[in-house]
């Protein structure tokens, strides 16, 4: 039996080698690295998205003017647990924003965090990939306001001691928040 690192193969034919990450550090702490970045993974503190919005949330929206998000909390996490000799580093990254105004009929889907508003521009000047334009007040929603949902997709991937990684099952965390819209009209004198 040859060993290359921590893996060990053997040859089981011409010229055929199978090599099995197996090594000794694996039977020393019972814990493969694939078990381990499972368990890291799991544990990870992937945070609920912190989003803002323009209009602020506190002020009442129009509509027919696009209601702005964005995510200020958007950025990856990386983590290691080890048994033993044994590791496993993982690694996550926000991938996809998705929000649900709450008016049941929509919904958005964002490449990236959002573009935040910045009010010392002039709204001419600004541009955002990440918004939504109520075609209705939220005067008949419950409560007065839109229930918005904002849910923010991670991909993960992981590394290991014997050389194995791969990618991580998708993780989602949300946040909901109430938004009110409100009608103008102009009038004309």
């Amino acid at each position: 039996m040859d060993s290359i690192g921590p893996h060990d193969c053997r040859s089981v034919g011409d010229d055929v080698q199978v090599c099995l990450p197996t090594g000794p550090a694996k039977k020393r702490s019972g814990r493969s690295p694939a078990d381990l970045a499972i368990i890291k993974w799991s544990q990870l503190p992937i945070p609920a998205p912190r989003v803002r919005t323009a209009p602020p949330r506190h002020k009442t929206g129009l509509v027919g003017l696009p209601e702005w998000f964005w995510v200020t909390n958007w950025r990856s996490l990386s983590g290691r647990a080890s048994a033993g000799e044994v590791w496993a580093e993982v690694n996550a990254v926000p991938q996809r924003l998705v929000i649900k105004p709450g008016d049941e009929r929509h919904v958005v889907g964002c490449p990236g965090p959002g573009t935040a508003y910045d009010p010392s521009k002039p709204a001419a000047a600004q541009r955002t990939n990440c918004s939504y334009t109520y075609a209705r007040s939220s005067a008949t929603q419950p409560g007065g306001s839109y229930r918005v949902r904002v849910t923010v997709t991670w991909g993960g991937t992981w590394r290991g001691s014997d050389g194995s990684g791969g990618a991580l099952p998708p993780l989602t965390r949300s946040t909901t928040f109430r938004l009110r819209v409100a009608e103008a009209q102009g009038l004309y004198g």
